[in-house]
């Protein structure tokens, strides 16, 4: 296995001192060094993959030197669009070395919204035409591999990718943050106790899997809930087209590293004001699921964000009391909720006994449901 300093001096030595792209459990712990290395190399935590490919091209541009971008496969659908119509041999031509981990290689256990685009990944860099290797577990070899496919990029002015397999790079030891605020868990408990049985959306990653672990505990039944698999950032407009078909209350739970993928989406939700539409943040400023990794969260003013895109009012939470006192049954949408808590989640954490499709049939019945329920009442 590779270690995170063995790679970042690799990295060094091939002058790849421009790093971009959004992150992937794969590379957790070598991030985790990266960010704790700024001082040697530019390293910047990009909101989407594609655009990452916008700020490596930049680099380019005003360097004349290769950029490296890291993505997880699943991140390949978000990067199409600029390594096509900005990057491309037949467009800017415009050199990069991507890193692409792995999910859900053929034959390796993973999670169902890894498995598609695990099954198709090389298939997919072969119609893109970028030139693409296995990165080798080697530390000698993975550096020979590197500087050829760099020296490629830049020869041929072109993207080219460097597959990382799961296991490929080790884990180093990092010490956990000092919590200052609330976990997202105990929020979420209080947060559902509120909500009641009213329609939730949440977000890809740890927020419904402690959702579906809470809904478990109270035996309340997960009809309320569509988790979110995949499609990072995709909660917020999930929740708008719910909001806008029906009158029952929508609570969209999002994450700040899904919101900041997506963020156009609040100048939707602001244009066309679903009157009953909760969209409550939940800022822990990292990426969790894939290993902790910081978001740029921390320099962002939500409260200014969602007031300036026309959602009707904000509010904001820090501590126990305020989360408390929140008062969520009655809306004049769209509401914003700002809470900020602690990262980290419990260590043995499950995953949703269903599968997806599962869930999504479940919710549907409870939609329908409640749509024929009030269709009676009218009638009488």
């Amino acid at each position: 296995m590779i270690q995170s300093k063995e790679l970042f001096e690799v990295l060094k030595q091939q002058d790849l001192s421009f790093i971009t792209g959004v992150p992937c459990s794969t590379y957790r712990d070598f991030l985790i060094y990266v960010n704790n290395h700024e001082e040697e190399i530019t390293h910047i935590r990009a909101t989407s993959e594609g655009e990452s490919i916008g700020i490596a091209a930049g680099y380019y541009l005003a360097t004349q030197k290769v950029p490296l971008v890291y993505m997880q496969n699943s991140g390949l659908g978000n990067a199409i669009n600029p390594l096509t119509s900005l990057m491309d041999k037949e467009v800017y031509s415009i050199p990069a070395l991507l890193f692409v981990s792995w999910r859900a290689e053929p034959g390796q256990h993973d999670e169902p919204q890894h498995k598609k685009m695990g099954r198709i990944m090389c298939d997919m860099l072969d119609v893109l035409e970028i030139p693409h290797e296995m990165a080798d577990s080697n530390l000698f070899y993975l550096a020979r591999q590197i500087k050829k496919m760099k020296e490629k990029a830049l020869q041929e002015r072109m993207p080219v990718a460097l597959i990382f397999r799961q296991g490929i790079l080790a884990k180093d030891q990092v010490a956990p943050e000092e919590k200052q605020y609330m976990t997202r868990e105990e929020v979420l408990e209080t947060l559902l106790a509120k909500i009641g049985k009213n329609i939730v959306v949440s977000t890809t990653g740890k927020a419904s899997r402690e959702i579906y672990e809470i809904r478990e505990k109270s035996g309340e039944g997960h009809q309320f809930d569509f988790l979110t698999v995949g499609s990072l950032g995709c909660a917020s407009s999930i929740g708008l087209g719910i909001a806008k078909s029906q009158s029952k209350n929508v609570y969209i739970i999002d994450g700040d590293g899904s919101l900041l993928m997506k963020m156009g989406t609040l100048a939707t939700i602001g244009n066309y004001k679903p009157k009953n539409l909760a969209h409550i943040l939940i800022d822990n400023g990292v990426h969790e699921s894939t290993g902790g990794q910081p978001t740029v969260s921390r320099t962002v003013h939500w409260e200014g964000i969602f007031q300036a895109v026309g959602y009707q009012s904000v509010m904001t939470v820090e501590t126990r009391d305020e989360l408390g006192s929140l008062k969520l049954d009655q809306i004049n949408g769209p509401l914003a909720v700002v809470i900020r808590v602690s990262p980290g989640s419990r260590d043995n954490l499950g995953r949703p006994a269903t599968t997806p499709a599962q869930n999504k049939e479940g919710f549907m019945e409870f939609l329908f449901a409640q749509k024929e329920d009030r269709n009676l009442t009218k009638e009488q």
